[in-house]
């Protein structure tokens, strides 16, 4: 779970305000893909995956949050195993300097960017757990409003 928002890379090189959302596909080396959202606003962002049998993580002012998508009243506070997701903010924070690699510990991070668009189109995530890609497709600019970011009540987001 905690590698998954690595995603958060996609924030483009050109964009000066930090809002954005995106549709995800994850595909893994086995062959399984999940399908998402994935909104960032400024530090907060959103990893939603829409299978009601998978979950949502909201981070918000330095908590992380895990939400079941089948019972969204159901949240937990992520208190361990929280690394890689706290390297997705060091990774934010980089914007918009975002680098073409990263490497956290025991994992290796590989950002592509679309040629036309200048934006984040894939994120390889290799590590001794996962080798998983990342596609980022159909990215808007729009304003986000904060309740997206609000864990209880969870608030459904409409791409």
């Amino acid at each position: 779970m905690k590698y998954l928002l690595l995603v958060i890379f996609l924030l483009s090189k050109n964009l000066f305000a930090m809002e954005i959302s995106c549709i995800f596909e994850e595909v893994h080396q086995n062959g399984d893909s999940h399908q998402g959202y994935l909104i960032v606003k400024d530090k907060k962002f959103r990893y939603q995956y829409l299978s009601n049998n998978l979950y949502t993580i909201i981070h918000k002012e330095d908590l992380f949050f895990y939400i079941e998508n089948r019972d969204k009243s159901k949240y937990f506070k992520l208190n361990e195993n929280t690394e890689v997701l706290e390297s997705v903010i060091e990774i934010i924070n980089d914007f918009p300097d975002v680098k073409n690699e990263y490497f956290l510990k025991d994992t290796h991070i590989k950002v592509e960017y679309s040629k036309s668009e200048k934006i984040i189109k894939r994120i390889i995530i290799l590590s001794n757990q996962i080798n998983m890609s990342v596609y980022l497709k159909d990215c808007k600019y729009d304003p986000i409003k904060n309740l997206y970011f609000s864990w209880s009540p969870f608030w459904e987001y409409n791409f």
